[in-house]
């Protein structure tokens, strides 16, 4: 039952995220412009704003509604979006080998529904994911193979160890 509402689950973010990406990509595509990709996020657009009091991250939407930010994986750098709806945090294979993560043949017994059909999965626990002035230590995350994760997304397992509450303009955590 645990792995059908985690297919359930992932298939539901990935079925949301990739059709808005493709349709932009399309439209772009059909409107004969050149193709021309979006700026980086300055490190304004990016950052923690610090101007919360004590051991809490307060995170700005960006211009689509997300909420964006790097984290420390294992002590790594990694930039994800912020998933409510994702149980588990979610990282690549690569992403998951730059963090230390060793995973075996036999590890990616799990099966979840992506925009392009089922693809494999692994469930690895990281050792600590930082936001700013928080960490939460010992944090199950989902390994996808290459290529079915467009960003890594730091999902409920990370999000309930903390406290948080949204205006839909800004995101606040605490611990």
């Amino acid at each position: 039952m645990s792995k059908f509402v985690l297919v359930l689950v992932v298939s539901s973010l990935v079925g949301l995220a990739a059709p808005s990406v493709f349709e932009r990509y399309r439209a772009q595509m059909l409107s004969g412009q050149v193709e021309t990709l979006d700026p980086a996020p300055t490190v304004q657009d990016a950052a923690v704003a610090p101007a919360v009091p004590g051991r809490a991250a307060r995170l700005t939407a960006d211009r689509d509604g997300h909420f964006r930010t790097d984290v420390r994986m294992n002590g790594r750098p990694v930039s994800v979006l912020v998933d409510t709806g994702a149980p588990l945090v979610a990282i690549d294979a690569a992403t998951a080998r730059r963090l230390g993560v060793v995973l075996g043949a036999s590890d990616w017994r799990r099966t979840v529904q992506t925009a392009n059909g089922p693809a494999p999965a692994a469930i690895a626990r990281l050792d600590r994911i930082e936001l700013g002035t928080l960490t939460v230590r010992n944090v199950d995350a989902m390994v996808m193979r290459d290529g079915t994760l467009p960003t890594a997304l730091l999902g409920m397992s990370f999000l309930n160890q903390l406290s948080f509450e949204s205006d839909g303009a800004q995101l606040t955590l605490r611990q």
